[in-house]
């Protein structure tokens, strides 16, 4: 047994060529779309290769187009009329055992690139699931089937996708379909739920329970001051995979993140506006560590409609306060400050003054990101008052670090150093490793700056190794610690250790902010 593994592009686009000849050559990059497409699997590439033999005048475009469209390279591949992908999907799946057939069929109605074992496990215990086709349908002669626990079952059904190929393993307990493999179980799936819609509204309900409850486990350990008092889960929510400390929470977000924001998507789609919006609320950690731009802001956009439409005053709150943040971080700063605006408004008609505070810091961000840094201090003092007016120690303390950065913004060093001593004292007071840590880093960059190149370098390297591990784990913070470490090696005239820094601030750049590392470009540019 052979597994469903891809060519490397290279190789994919050569075979296209064998039957696509110069079309290829001249079209490249319609060329890799299509081996894309087939996932660059040789069968379906060597398909592909066919149908351009066949058609010596079909550009290498018309053909990518048409493999794009509709059920894509499983449909559209076809030997004398015969859809050959799907033929040898069907064949796969026909002789697997009735428990695989059942998961298989569930998978594909989910909205995932990614699967949970822990979630599989969960489907394979439906009551209507795997080792029953159709409740009540016996076969004369067969003995009945031995009980075993579910994750026995979900084991035994998953190994027999992965001997078929129609699944892959790609980490411990974490599982993908290949892209074409995908739309063969989706129409499984679709065809099932039409015959029996209850039984494809349990999965999708269990999935999104699924999403709750891990999210909310995540969100416990790495932010657990975040949580929405009032808003637990039911006691009948799926159970959530088990997360082992901060490491294994922040990693779950981030291999599942495309997964829960299917969640979301289906959430809103299906009118389930409360699981939407409190989902939304729950990735806070993702939004918080790991920056998906794009992911925050349509999130929060879906997770505030349904707010409205549910009449949950306290998540529309929370949808405009997070939401904006994730507008301000894409430079779209009127349309955050609209935001903060409407939850002031709301908070304060609501007489909630740790909301207004949240609102009024969020508005003193946006100024000081505007260089506006009279307002913004006059906001960022506001909030302190609000603050500390209700014993909120912590919101206190990460207010006088955005007071610190302004003071950074304005050249005013000594304060800058004063607020950001102050708000680390007490952010490690009260346990909050994290928000500490960024304190420091941005402390060690003020000494820096200040003339305390060792004092400063000190706190940067120790904020830099909290950031790679553990509780305070955060790419996006890491990069602008080795930005900060490049500038401090560059004031003391050490190039080559400068030009490491900003390297490896880049490579993590690329990925999380592009326009950042497109910056770290100009200044590697610089002689």
């Amino acid at each position: 047994m052979h597994r469903l593994e891809g060519l490397p592009t290279a190789s994919a686009v050569e075979l296209l060529a064998v039957g696509g000849g110069t079309r290829v050559a001249r079209e490249p990059s319609a060329a890799r779309e299509v081996v894309r497409l087939c996932g660059r699997l040789p069968l379906a590439v060597a398909l592909a290769s066919a149908q351009l033999a066949l058609r010596p005048h079909r550009p290498v475009s018309a053909l990518a187009e048409s493999l794009s469209r509709g059920r894509g390279a499983v449909e559209a591949l076809r030997v004398d009329g015969e859809a050959v992908m799907r033929t040898a999907l069907d064949m796969a799946y026909g002789v697997l055992p009735d428990g695989s057939r059942a998961l298989y069929r569930r998978m594909g109605l989910l909205p995932a690139d990614r699967h949970d074992f822990s979630f599989l496990t969960s489907l394979a215990d439906d009551a209507e699931g795997p080792g029953a086709e159709e409740p009540g349908v016996e076969e004369p002669g067969v003995e009945e089937p031995v009980v075993v626990d579910r994750a026995e079952a979900a084991d035994i059904a998953v190994n027999a996708l992965v001997e078929a190929n129609l699944l892959e393993e790609t980490g411990p307990g974490t599982y993908r379909f290949h892209d074409l493999v995908q739309p063969h179980a989706r129409r499984l799936g679709e065809e099932e739920g039409l015959a029996h819609p209850g039984r494809r509204e349990r999965t999708l309900r269990r999935f999104v329970d699924w999403c709750l409850a891990t999210a909310a486990s995540a969100e416990g350990i790495l932010t657990p001051s975040h949580r929405l008092a009032g808003h637990d889960l039911s006691a009948s929510a799926a159970d959530a995979t088990p997360l082992d400390g901060p490491e294994a929470a922040l990693t779950w977000l981030d291999t599942y993140r495309n997964v829960l924001m299917g969640a979301v998507r289906l959430s809103a789609r299906l009118g389930w506006h409360d699981s939407c919006w409190r989902l939304t609320d729950l990735m806070w950690p993702l939004f918080l560590r790991l920056r998906p731009s794009q992911m925050w802001i349509e999130a929060h956009a879906l997770g505030l409609e349904a707010a409205r439409r549910s009449g949950a005053r306290q998540g529309e709150g929370r949808m405009l306060t997070s939401g904006a943040i994730g507008l301000r971080n894409a430079g779209r700063y009127r349309e955050a400050a609209d935001w903060y605006r409407q939850a002031l408004e709301m908070a304060t008609a609501d007489g909630d003054v740790r909301q207004q505070a949240q609102a009024v810091s969020g508005l003193g961000h946006v100024a000081l990101l505007a260089h506006r840094l009279d307002e913004a201090r006059g906001h960022f003092e506001h909030a302190l008052r609000l603050r500390e007016s209700i014993g909120y120690r912590r919101g206190a303390a990460l207010t006088r670090r955005r007071l610190g950065e302004t003071a950074l913004a304005a050249g005013d060093l000594a304060t800058a150093a004063e607020q950001l001593r102050r708000a680390g004292t007490e952010l490690d007071a009260l346990g909050e490793a994290y928000e500490a840590t960024r304190v420091l880093a941005l402390l060690g960059h003020v000494l820096d700056r200040h003339g305390d190149p060792d004092g400063g370098e000190r706190r940067l390297r120790e904020a830099l190794a909290r950031f790679r591990t553990g509780a305070s784990r955060s790419e996006h913070w890491e990069a602008r610690c080795l930005e900060w470490l490049g500038q401090a090696a560059e004031t003391r005239g050490d190039r080559e250790e400068s030009v490491r820094h900003y390297e490896a601030a880049r490579a993590l750049l690329r990925r999380l902010s592009p326009e950042d590392a497109q910056r770290l470009d100009e200044r590697l540019r610089q002689p």
